[in-house]
């Protein structure tokens, strides 16, 4: 192994390359033209084997990471947020009127239910306050300018706070010692912060390649998630984890220590196992897509066209990693704002669902969350009526491709 890179999180120069995908366009850059010249990046997947925290090692610097599109959403499972919030507003030494802050518009929910219980106020971190005037953005583009002298802004403009909302932001920082170490001026003494990233261990386990994804830097499983606190200014007082379909909401909740950064020793077990299963994951890519490839063009060459539904960073990602857009007619997304735009890396044009039935589309690839597939399903009664099929690309799926190739 060359140890070339250093781990974002406990800093140790022992992360090893998983997997080296070469140059790929970013998810988020859509384009109007198919001819476009595009910016690309390299994505390479490593693995810290001192702390076990699988990552991004070469990042996309944060001028390019930010959407140049103003209408990308990304909505997070808020199913949990009732019993967080009750968790939240029973933390030990909170005063009388506590107030919270969150980082982006991921915690605005999670606010809101705060301060209709026992927190007096709530705010959180308007782009302005950064002097970023883009819409549709969000952590990838604020946690680049969270720093010392920003944080003193913030401070001086808002006041300090007993609570810091974090919600699926820590996965995206280009800097994950400097984001950490810059947020704890905000806090009163005493004060709190909760992270909540989502759990990639069951993608791992299954080699779920929808996994990855060039604005999510690192990939938590709760034992890394545990231990990411370890050589920071925060000590983890509680842990919790709420169970969904695809990837677990992993919730620490960490409060400043005011002592020398602590020993960094880890659970030599459970470490090996998180290298067997990221070694397992990495080794089985080169084949799983081999076998992807092969179907998709036999089935477009002897059976129909294909399409895509969703045109979310999921299927850009998957379409270009698995290699199969020259056998992909077009991408379905009713939301209008993607409509006239190509899949970046690609020729694809982003179409409406009723092209499935009047191109003759035979193969629709599902890039959607489990409650969205139902909803397609069901609403496309004439697409499969007249012999089309739904087939998706996540291998936990009862309707994968996966288990078909």
């Amino acid at each position: 192994w060359l140890f070339m890179f250093r781990c974002q999180v406990c800093t140790s120069k022992t992360v090893k390359i998983l997997l080296d995908f070469g140059f790929k366009p970013l998810c988020n850059r859509f384009v109007k033209h198919s001819k476009h010249e595009e910016y690309t990046h390299p994505l390479v997947l490593g693995q810290c084997i001192d702390c076990g925290l699988v990552q991004i090692t070469n990042p996309v610097p944060s001028d390019e990471i930010t959407p140049r599109v103003e209408w990308l959403e990304y909505n997070e499972p808020e199913g949990h947020l009732d019993n967080l919030a009750e968790f939240l507003c029973n933390l030990d030494g909170l005063p009388e009127d506590p107030v919270a802050c969150g980082i982006s518009y991921k915690d605005d929910s999670l606010l809101k239910r705060l301060k209709e219980n026992i927190f007096s106020d709530t705010w959180r971190i308007d782009p302005i306050d950064f002097d970023i005037t883009r819409k549709g953005i969000a952590g990838e583009t604020i946690i680049p300018k969270i720093t010392q002298t920003s944080v003193d802004k913030l401070v001086s403009k808002y006041g300090r706070v007993n609570l810091i909302i974090a919600r699926h932001v820590l996965e995206h920082a280009l800097d994950t010692q400097l984001f950490i170490d810059s947020i704890k001026d905000l806090l009163e003494p005493g004060a709190y912060v909760v992270f909540e990233v989502p759990d990639c261990t069951l993608q791992i386990q299954e080699c779920d390649f929808t996994m990855l994804w060039e604005e999510h830097i690192l990939y938590f499983t709760p034992y890394t998630l545990k231990n990411s606190f370890k050589n920071t200014c925060f000590n983890l007082l509680h842990y919790k984890s709420y169970p969904y379909p695809v990837e677990n909401a992993l919730v620490a909740i960490v409060q400043k220590n005011n002592k020398e950064l602590k020993q960094l020793n880890y659970d030599a077990l459970l470490a090996n196992q998180q290298q067997v299963n990221a070694n397992n994951y990495a080794s089985s890519f080169l084949n799983s897509r081999e076998l992807l490839k092969r179907y998709i063009v036999n089935y477009s060459n002897s059976s129909g066209r294909i399409a895509v539904f969703g045109a979310g960073h999921i299927s850009v990602m998957f379409i270009n990693l698995m290699e199969i857009k020259d056998s992909i007619e077009f991408v379905v997304d009713d939301d209008s704002n993607k409509q006239g735009f190509y899949i970046p890396g690609t020729n694809i044009p982003i179409k409406p669902s009723n092209f499935l039935v009047t191109k003759g589309i035979k193969l629709c690839l599902l890039g959607l969350s489990p409650e969205s597939e139902k909803k397609v399903i069901n609403s496309n009664n004439e697409f499969t009526s007249k012999g089309g099929k739904f087939l998706s690309i996540f291998p936990n799926r009862r309707n994968s491709i996966q288990a078909i190739v």
